[in-house]
């Protein structure tokens, strides 16, 4: 099982949309691109989450779009300016 736990973005604007994330830090400590998670949850159908504001752990899932390119949203959430992962709190430092 996954679980997203902190989000990175390169610039200092605000996020308001998944897409903008750079990098997902997991409850191992493992630090991961976007592109990279989104694929991996695509072809492996793995068993990913977030817990949300109230604590409650909500499934992350990916779907490619008609150019390739992978993207996250969580299940239930029909707007990407309100999803859930933008939340998060944010990584201080990222390497790698």
């Amino acid at each position: 099982m996954i679980l997203i736990e902190k989000i990175y973005h390169h610039s200092h604007a605000e996020v308001t949309k998944v897409d903008q994330i750079d990098r997902f830090q997991t409850n191992d400590g493992y630090v991961t691109t976007r592109q990279v998670l989104a694929r991996e949850i695509g072809a492996d159908g793995e068993n990913c989450f977030y817990k949300n504001a109230d604590g409650k752990r909500k499934k992350v899932v990916a779907t490619k779009d008609d150019t390739g390119a992978w993207h996250l949203k969580t299940i239930g959430t029909t707007d990407a300016d309100q999803d859930g992962l933008l939340d998060l709190p944010h990584m201080d430092n990222v390497w790698g």
